[in-house]
């Protein structure tokens, strides 16, 4: 996540794959940053099904919890 001021670069058609860059880069920095990313839209994977050749076990995770086990809450602890 970029800091402080960010915009959105929609990349291809679909308006919800973007990429963040941030407001506070010089105009020309910008213009050619933006033109490298749409030339390279495709280089991106916006899900792990389309990354392909990388095993779903490389991409995906899962927790080991016992199913009986029940949630437990800590103490609070004040910071100094």
């Amino acid at each position: 996540i970029p800091d402080g001021d960010f915009e959105i670069i929609p990349l291809g058609e679909d308006p919800t794959n973007g990429i963040k860059i941030g407001t506070g880069l010089p105009d020309m920095v910008r213009k050619q940053l933006e033109a490298c990313l749409k030339q390279n839209a495709e280089l991106f994977a916006w899900s792990a099904t389309e990354m392909l050749g990388i095993d779903p076990e490389v991409a995906c995770h899962q927790l080991t919890i016992d199913p009986r086990a029940s949630d437990v809450v800590q103490r609070r602890r004040k910071q100094s």
